[in-house]
């Protein structure tokens, strides 16, 4: 008698085996395409960032600034009370352009209101400038003071067409980067000390800087300062905070900040008995600067002495 022990087995065996086998490739699934959309539109952070985006046009919202609220407006879109050329947009954020027709329940949107809010919006320009700021020039915008950073910007062949300002200063003695813009988002996000901004300095000092000198820099070093806030002026006695601190020669070093307390990098070389001859300010990360070239033109003028 033929043993059935060998078919049990192959019986028993044969269901763990069956996930190894391919089926026909007629049965397999199709490949799902992703598709990833990025926007760099930011007048809104709560806006879905699989919506599409295209910068040219109007923002759909703002058709209805002069009427409604911002949310109201959104509220009317996501209700589908607005639409363009006869269909539903693709949320607050859709541009439209002058050609198109916006109606608000089915009542054509005045044209000339939105005309003028979309000719207003396309005026609306940023201008973002980065400069080497060579010695003897202040960081002030009133041109009425010798040495003004306006008035040396214009002299590069610059054309200015409205009113800029610094981000943040550096003091007549010192070279260096220096951004300038109209933007006033930008100078919150470069001078906050939370926003963690790294400014790269090259110091300069009359002597040879001793190694345990580089470390107390890097570690923090008590100096007094002046604070300004709302306008009042007041003395602030603390250590500075932790940095990086590399030799790059003999009497020099480069320095790395996230704060901006100030003439700090010359009151903490000062306070160890050390006199800064040269400072530069090489980088706001990630903006280089003192190395920007002709072909940067149109965002970047070089002192070209």
């Amino acid at each position: 008698m033929i043993s059935l022990l060998p078919l049990l087995l192959l019986l028993l065996l044969l269901p763990t085996a069956l996930p190894f086998v391919l089926p026909p490739a007629q049965y397999l699934p199709t490949p799902t395409p992703i598709f990833l959309t990025c926007t760099t539109d930011t007048d809104s952070p709560n806006d879905s960032p699989s919506t599409p985006s295209n910068n040219s046009g109007l923002r759909l919202n703002k058709c209805f600034k002069r009427t409604h609220s911002r949310r109201s407006a959104d509220l009317l879109i996501s209700s589908n009370r607005v639409l363009v050329n006869g269909l539903p947009p693709n949320g607050a954020g859709h541009r439209v352009q002058p050609t198109d027709t916006v109606t608000l329940d089915n009542i054509v949107y005045n044209f000339n209101e939105f005309n003028e809010e979309f000719n207003s919006d396309q005026r609306q320009s940023y201008l973002y400038i980065k400069y080497y700021k060579p010695i003897g020039t202040i960081c002030t915008t009133d041109t009425n003071i010798k040495g003004n950073v306006i008035t040396a910007l214009q002299s590069s062949n610059l054309k200015i067409d409205s009113r800029i300002y610094p981000i943040g200063r550096l003091d007549k003695d010192t070279t260096g980067l220096i951004l300038l813009t109209n933007d006033g988002r930008i100078p919150n996000s470069v001078l906050r000390y939370s926003s963690k901004k790294d400014k790269v300095y090259i110091v300069t000092v009359n002597r040879y800087i001793e190694e345990e000198d580089l470390i107390q820099l890097s570690s923090g070093v008590i100096i007094t300062t002046i604070a300004q806030r709302d306008n009042v002026k007041k003395e602030l006695t603390a250590a500075t905070k932790e940095c990086y601190v590399e030799r790059v020669g003999s009497r020099k070093f480069m320095i790395v900040l996230n704060e901006g307390r100030n003439r700090q990098i010359r009151k903490m070389c000062e306070a160890l008995d050390y006199r800064v001859d040269a400072l530069e300010r090489t980088e706001v990360r990630s903006c280089l600067g003192a190395n920007a070239t002709m072909q940067e033109r149109h965002i970047a003028v070089r002192n070209s002495a």
